[in-house]
């Protein structure tokens, strides 16, 4: 842990990758580092885009906050002492002692949504070297399908911005959920074992030669603050995975009759579905726990294309003990072996579309 230091991006930009990802903790200056050195090439005439997921986070009073830390005075040797956000784009500007905005004649970047992406296929962005997306990684929804994920919605609207060029791309996250369409669809196997401090790149063939992702799990920065605490306080002071508190069983596994289960895959993530009966009680729940190795389940409900009759996007009607196991997910009798396995559980049934074909 780095005492009173906050994030240096000089080892990322010497990766030299086209694709870099920026994680973990919150507040260790991950956004601050990138913003300065976009700012450093704007007073070279060069621009950058803003991007969210959604419309209603670049919205000019959510946006216009967004350089308020950073010393533009100094960068700018007092020429200008403030950057503002104004109808789709960034400009330097001074604020007059009657609060009037001056802005520059010319922008030095804009701010643009990801799920308004065909919007901007048609305009120009010939001066822009640098992309960042901001808060990349979500305990909601993802935009996209199964079929057209994210990553590739990404990949589109970059190529919308970069045309024929090559530009810098920063994705930049937080550790709220590990369920995440990027780790599977560019390959990142290490992401979720990846140490803090640590650079991974990762080498994808692409149409015109390899392109090089560059994954940093972000050094983590000492807090003085007593501010914190419970579950949230591991992920905010030292970078863990930001978990839930879930059901867990009430009594020991061994004390249940298990009737049935089948096998939940999403990506990287497998998990065990067994539906339980307490014979003292007379009730009947559903126990959630990943799937090892060494366990191998006929009955597989995945987001991958199969013609395997006991492999299907969803649980069946015909089958008792699945109409069975929907109720309980529809009654909320479902518990998990720990919290990560509960808080990643429900992200995946979430972002699979698994709530109208589990309950």
């Amino acid at each position: 842990m780095a005492k009173n230091k906050f994030y240096d991006m000089s080892k990322l930009l010497s990766c030299n990758a086209s694709w870099n990802i920026l994680y973990g903790m919150r507040s260790n200056g991950k956004s601050y580092a990138v913003k300065m050195y976009v700012l450093k090439n704007a007073l070279k005439g060069e621009q950058f885009v803003y991007l969210r997921r959604w419309s209603e986070d670049i919205k000019q009073r959510e946006v216009s906050t967004y350089f308020d830390d950073m010393p533009i005075k100094d960068l700018t040797k007092g020429e200008w002492s403030a950057v503002v956000a104004y109808q789709g784009f960034f400009y330097f500007a001074n604020i007059t002692e009657a609060g009037k905005t001056e802005r520059a004649p010319d922008p030095i970047g804009r701010y643009c949504s990801l799920n308004q992406a065909e919007r901007y296929k048609s305009q120009v962005f010939e001066k822009v070297t640098s992309i960042i997306f901001e808060e990349f990684m979500t305990d909601k929804i993802y935009l996209g399908t199964n079929a057209r994920p994210e990553p590739r919605l990404l990949m589109q609207f970059v190529s919308t911005v970069a045309r024929d060029r090559d530009v810098k791309v920063f994705m930049i996250g937080n550790t709220v959920s590990r369920v995440n369409p990027y780790i599977s669809e560019w390959s990142l196997k290490n992401f979720l074992q990846q140490k803090p401090g640590t650079i991974d790149i990762y080498h994808l063939r692409g149409e015109n030669g390899v392109v090089d992702i560059a994954v940093e799990n972000c050094e983590v920065v000492e807090t003085k603050s007593r501010m914190f605490f419970g579950l949230a306080s591991k992920q905010i002071t030292s970078g863990e995975w930001e978990v839930d508190d879930v059901p867990k069983l009430l009594k020991p596994r061994e004390y249940y009759d298990m009737l049935y289960e089948l096998c939940v895959k999403y990506n990287d993530f497998k998990y065990v579905l067994q539906l339980m009966f307490d014979g003292e009680t007379g009730g009947s729940f559903v126990f959630v726990y990943p799937l090892t190795k060494d366990r191998k389940i006929e009955r597989v409900i995945t987001n991958e294309f199969s013609i395997k009759p006991l492999i299907s996007k969803g649980l069946k009607p015909e089958i008792k003990a699945e109409v069975l196991m929907a109720k309980c997910f529809k009654d909320g009798k479902v518990c998990f072996s720990d919290n990560l396995t509960g808080t990643d559980f429900r992200q995946v049934i979430d972002n699979f579309n698994l709530r109208g074909v589990m309950i």
